[in-house]
C-alpha cells in the first residue's frame, strides 16, 4: 500500500495504535474499505472506515506500551445497554411513562430528602456539640408531669461554680423588645437580638470575623453585631472597634462593637442580629437572683466524658437546695441536638416533636418512589407477551437466564438513569417554590461528591428493586412455548399487577383524603369564635418616650377622630409573656399547681380589643380610681379558682392584692388549636410594653395611619413608627398548618400523576391486547359505550379496592394527627366519600379517553391487525 493511496484513517491508525494490535487489523481494515468503495463509493467508505479506526483505537490507546485485549466484560455491559437503549427506542410511548413517572416520583423523593436532610443539620455544626446541653424545668403541674425551657437567670452561675463537671454556662435571653440603633444619621430599630454571657463564643461555633472570641464580653459595654447588621448600621465603613447608641435621647447608651460575628447559618435554634451582655443590663438593673423567675434560656457545657444522665441525677434539686422558698422544681439537661426534632415532652419524658413530621415526609418521599416503580414492574410484565419471541430468540441462540436477567436490569438502570437526570432538572428549578412552602432556604450542592455518590447508589438501587421483579420473569419464559406463539401470560401475573395497582392508588386515597381532613382542620378554626374583634385593631410597642408620653399621646390620639380606643398591655393581644402557678385565692388547694396567663392592662380593654365582659364590668380609671388594683377572670379561670360569685373575691400574685370586678368570655391568647387556658387580666399596678390601637371603622385606613404616624412622630420623635395589624398576627398562628397542607397537596398531586401514568400505560396495553375482542364486539353488535364500559370497568377494579382497604388506615392516620390539638374537628363519614368521588374522578379523566378512542377505531383494520 502507498503512502500517496493510503487512507486518512489508516495513517491515524498507524500513529496511535501499538504495533501488535497494527498487525492484527490494518489488512482487514484496508480490504473492508476496499470492498466499501466499490459498493458504496469512496467518500462514504472512508467515512466507514474512520468509525471502525476510532472503534480500535479506544483500546489502543490506553494500551500503547502494553499488549492487552479489550475487557470482554465491558464490551457486554455497553451492548446490553445498547440494546436496553433500542428497546425503550421502539416502544416510547412506555418508555416515557416510566421514565416520566419515575422522574417526578424522583424530584418529590429529592425535595423531601433535601428538606429532611436541613431538619437533621440543625445545630450539628457546633464542634463541641456532644457536650452541649439545654437546661429544662420539670414539675407537675395541674396533674402532669411538665417540662419547660425558660430557667432562672441565676441558674448558668450556680451551675459553672458548683460542679465540676460543668465546663462552661451562659443564660441567653432573646428579649423581644425593640431597641432604637444609632449610628451618625443611621437609625435602626432591631428586636432580634439577645443578652448573653462571656462564654457564650467559648460554647457555640458561631466564627468571629472580627475580635476575639474569649474577650469580646470583658467590657460590660460591649455589643457583638453580625455581618448584615454591621453593614445596615455602618455601610461600607468598619464597624469593629465604633460606638454605637442603643436608645434614645435621655435613655441611651454608648456600646462598644467588640466583635463582628458571621451571619448565622440557617439551620441553627439560635438566632441574634447583635449580642450584650448581660453585665450591662445587670449594672443598669442588678442580679437576678430569684429562682422562681424562669426568664432566659440556659445552656450548659460539660467536661469530656461526663455523662448526662449522672449530671442529671446531681442537679435535680438544684433550685430546692438554693431558693429560700418551697421549690419542688427539678433541673435536667436535654441535648441541644435534639432540640430541633426531639423537643416535645409528655408527662415529664420526650415524646417526639418535628420528627414526627419528617418521619411522614420520609415514608411520604419513599412512596412516591414506590409508586413510580410499580409502574415499571407493572408495564413491563403486562407487555411481556411483545417480549416473550425476543427472549425465545435469545435463549435458543445461547443466552443463559442470568445474562438475560442482568440485561433486563440494564434496561431498568438506563430508565432510573434517565429518570434521575430529569429529577435533578426539575427539582433545580422548583427547589425555590419548594423553599417557600417549607419556609427554609434549601439548596442542592452540586460540587458535593457525596451527593453525587448517594444519587449513582439510588438509581443502581431503583434501577435493580423495580427491575428484578420484569428481569427474573422474562427470564423464565420456555423458548419453545414462545416461539410456537402461546400465550404467556397467567392469572397469577394479572393478580400481582391489580395488587400494585391496588397500593398505589391506596396510597393516593390516604393523601386526598388527609387534604381534606387538614383542609376541614383549617378551615374549623379559622371560623373559631376567637373572643375578641381582629378586624381594625393595630399594636404598636412602647418604645423611647412614648412610655412617658403615653397620657399626652392617649388624648391626642383619642382628639384625632382616627381612633376609637386606646389602651396598653403587657404583650401583644395574641401572644402570652408572662404565666405563673404562684397566684393565690381563699380557698386555694396549697399543693395545687394550676398555671395561668397573666396579662397586665391598663383600662378599656373590652372597648380596644372587642373582649365580653359575662359578669361585671371593666377596668375604668377615670370612675374607680381603685382599679389600679383591680382584675378580670376568664371564665377558665372561675372555673380552675371554683369561683361561684367572682366578682368581689380578691387574689394574690407577686405581694400585691388584687381584687375582682369582672369576668371575661374566654378569647384566645396563644394557639388557636388548644383549647384556652386560665387567666387572670391585671391592672395598671403591672407592666407594659404594647399599645392597642382600635382604628375608627369609618375613617379610610390609610388616612388613619398617616394620622397615627405623625402624632407618634411628635411624642417619640427618636424613633420610626412601626405597628401590626392584630389580624395579619393572628393569621400567622396557622402559618405551620397551612405549610402543611401545601405541602400534603403538592406531594399528592405528584402521587396522583405518577398513579395516572400508570393507569394509563395499563389501560393502553389492555387496549392493544384486546384490538381484535373490540372488533369482534363491534361487528356483533356492540355499541361503542358498551365497549368504552367493559374497558373502563375492567381499569376500575383494583382503584375501588384501595377505596376499602386504605380508607380506614388513611382515618386512623388522620386521627392520629388530630390528636395533637385540643381544639379540632371529628372526621365525618363525608371525608370518605369526597376522597372516594375525586380517585375515581380522576381515574375515569385518564382512562375514558383512552377506552373511547379504542371504540371508534376502525373495525376492519382492528381484524386485519396481528
Amino acid at each position: 500500500m502507498s503512502s500517496e493511496n493510503t487512507p486518512f484513517a489508516i495513517k491515524f491508525l498507524r500513529t496511535f495504535c501499538p504495533s501488535q494490535l497494527l498487525e492484527e487489523i490494518e489488512g482487514d481494515l484496508y480490504q473492508k474499505y476496499l470492498n466499501d468503495e466499490k459498493l458504496i463509493g469512496a467518500r462514504r467508505a472512508k467515512r466507514r472506515m474512520l468509525w471502525s479506526t476510532l472503534q480500535y483505537l479506544r483500546p489502543g490507546i490506553i494500551l500503547r506500551h502494553k499488549k492487552r485485549k479489550p475487557i470482554p466484560q465491558l464490551a457486554m455491559l455497553s451492548n446490553y445497554f445498547r440494546i436496553a437503549l433500542r428497546v425503550m427506542m421502539r416502544n416510547k410511548g412506555f418508555s416515557m411513562i416510566n421514565i416520566f413517572g419515575l422522574a417526578l416520583g424522583l424530584t418529590g423523593a429529592l425535595l423531601l430528602g433535601l428538606w429532611i436532610q436541613k431538619e437533621f443539620s440543625y445545630d450539628q455544626f457546633h464542634a463541641d456539640k456532644e457536650r452541649i446541653y439545654k437546661a429544662f424545668n420539670r414539675n407537675t403541674i395541674e396533674g402532669q408531669l411538665q417540662c419547660w425551657d425558660n430557667t432562672p437567670r441565676v441558674l448558668a452561675p450556680t451551675l459553672a461554680t458548683d460542679y465540676s463537671f460543668v465546663e462552661s454556662t451562659v443564660s441567653y435571653s432573646d428579649y423581644k423588645a425593640a431597641y432604637l440603633f444609632t449610628v451618625g444619621d443611621t437609625k435602626l430599630m432591631m428586636n432580634s437580638g439577645a443578652f448573653t454571657d462571656d462564654k457564650f463564643f467559648s460554647i457555640f461555633s458561631f466564627p468571629l470575623v472580627k475580635g476575639n472570641p474569649t474577650k469580646v464580653f470583658e467590657n460590660p459595654a460591649s455589643l457583638v453585631l453580625t455581618e448584615s447588621f454591621a453593614r445596615e448600621l455602618f455601610g461600607d465603613k468598619e464597624a469593629f472597634g465604633e460606638t454605637v447608641t442603643v436608645g434614645e435621647s435621655g435613655n441611651s447608651f454608648p456600646l462598644t462593637v467588640t466583635g463582628i460575628v458571621k451571619d448565622l447559618p440557617s439551620n441553627t435554634e439560635i438566632h441574634f442580629d447583635y449580642l450584650i451582655p448581660f453585665k450591662f443590663l445587670e449594672s443598669l438593673e442588678g442580679k437576678d437572683t430569684n429562682w422562681g423567675n424562669n426568664s432566659v434560656s440556659t445552656y450548659v457545657k460539660l467536661r469530656t466524658g461526663v455523662s448526662v444522665d449522672m449530671v442529671n441525677s446531681e442537679i435535680a434539686d438544684i433550685a430546692k437546695k438554693h431558693s429560700k422558698e418551697d421549690n419542688t422544681t427539678e433541673v435536667f439537661l436535654y441535648p441541644l441536638t435534639k432540640m430541633r426534632l426531639y423537643s416535645r415532652f409528655e408527662n415529664g419524658v420526650p415524646a417526639g416533636g418535628r420528627i414526627e413530621i419528617m418521619r411522614i415526609m420520609g415514608i411520604l418521599g419513599g412512596c412516591l418512589i414506590a409508586i413510580a416503580c410499580v409502574n415499571f414492574i407493572n408495564l413491563s410484565t403486562a407487555r411481556a407477551q411483545k417480549r416473550s419471541k425476543e427472549v425465545g430468540i435469545r435463549k435458543v441462540t445461547g443466552a443463559g437466564r442470568g445474562s438475560l436477567i442482568f440485561q433486563f436490569i440494564c434496561e431498568s438502570i438506563l430508565v432510573a438513569l434517565g429518570a434521575a437526570i430529569l429529577s435533578l432538572l426539575a427539582a433545580y428549578i422548583a427547589l425555590p417554590m419548594f423553599s417557600e412552602m417549607v419556609r427554609q432556604p434549601l439548596s442542592i450542592d452540586f460540587q458535593d461528591l457525596n451527593f453525587w455518590a448517594a444519587i449513582l447508589a439510588i438509581v443502581v438501587v431503583i434501577g435493580i428493586l423495580a427491575g428484578s421483579y420484569p428481569a427474573f420473569y422474562l427470564s423464565a419464559f420456555n423458548p419453545v412455548k414462545v416461539l410456537k406463539g402461546g400465550e404467556i401470560t397467567s392469572s397469577g401475573r394479572n393478580i400481582l399487577r391489580n395488587l400494585l395497582v391496588v397500593f398505589q392508588f391506596g396510597f393516593v386515597v390516604m393523601l386526598i383524603f388527609s387534604v381534606v381532613v387538614v383542609t376541614q382542620q383549617i378551615e374549623y378554626v379559622q371560623n373559631r369564635d376567637v373572643g375578641y374583634s381582629k378586624d381594625n385593631l393595630i399594636y404598636q410597642f412602647l418604645t423611647g418616650d412614648l412610655e412617658k408620653n403615653y397620657a399626652a399621646y392617649k388624648t391626642d390620639l383619642m382628639q384625632s377622630g382616627v381612633v376609637e380606643s386606646v389602651t396598653k398591655t403587657s404583650s401583644p393581644v395574641t401572644e402570652n409573656w408572662s404565666s405563673t402557678w404562684a397566684i393565690n385565692w381563699h380557698g386555694k388547694d396549697p399543693q395545687s399547681k394550676i398555671d395561668m396567663l397573666r396579662f397586665y392592662i391598663d383600662d378599656n380593654i373590652s372597648k380596644t380589643a372587642g373582649l365580653r365582659i359575662v359578669q361585671g364590668r371593666d377596668l375604668d380609671l377615670n370612675k374607680y380610681p381603685t382599679d389600679s388594683t383591680a382584675a378580670l377572670l376568664n371564665e377558665s379561670a372561675v372555673a380552675a379558682m371554683g369561683f361561684k360569685t367572682p366578682i368581689g373575691e380578691t387574689i394574690e400574685d407577686s405581694g400585691l392584692k388584687w381584687h375582682v370586678v369582672g369576668v371575661i368570655k374566654d378569647f384566645v391568647l396563644t394557639s388557636p388549636f388548644q383549647k384556652v387556658k386560665p387567666m387572670v387580666i391585671l391592672g395598671p399596678k403591672g407592666w407594659f410594653t404594647v399599645v392597642h390601637i382600635r382604628l375608627n371603622p369609618n375613617k379610610p385606613v390609610q388616612e388613619s395611619l398617616d394620622k397615627i404616624a405623625e402624632l407618634f412622630s411628635k411624642h417619640n420623635p427618636a424613633y420610626p413608627f412601626d405597628y401590626v395589624f392584630v389580624d395579619q398576627a393572628y393569621a400567622r398562628k396557622f402559618a405551620d398548618v397551612k405549610s402543611t397542607l401545601t405541602i400534603t397537596g403538592v406531594f399528592s398531586s405528584i402521587a396522583i400523576a405518577i398513579a395516572c401514568l400508570g393507569l394509563l400505560g395499563l389501560s393502553t396495553y389492555l387496549i392493544e391486547s384486546k384490538v381484535k375482542e373490540i372488533g369482534v364486539r363491534k361487528v356483533l353488535g356492540g355499541s361503542v359505550l358498551s365497549i368504552v364500559r367493559l374497558l373502563t370497568v375492567h381499569s376500575l377494579k383494583p382503584i375501588f379496592w384501595a377505596i376499602l382497604i386504605f380508607s380506614p388506615q388513611a382515618w386512623f392516620a388522620m386521627h392520629w394527627w388530630l390528636e395533637s390539638f385540643q381544639y379540632r374537628i371529628s372526621i365525618s363519614p363525608f371525608v370518605f366519600l369526597i376522597s372516594a368521588v375525586a380517585i375515581v374522578g380522576i381515574a375515569l379523566l385518564t382512562t375514558v379517553l383512552q377506552t373511547y378512542r379504542a371504540g371508534q377505531a376502525n373495525t376492519v383494520k382492528s381484524l386485519r391487525s396481528e
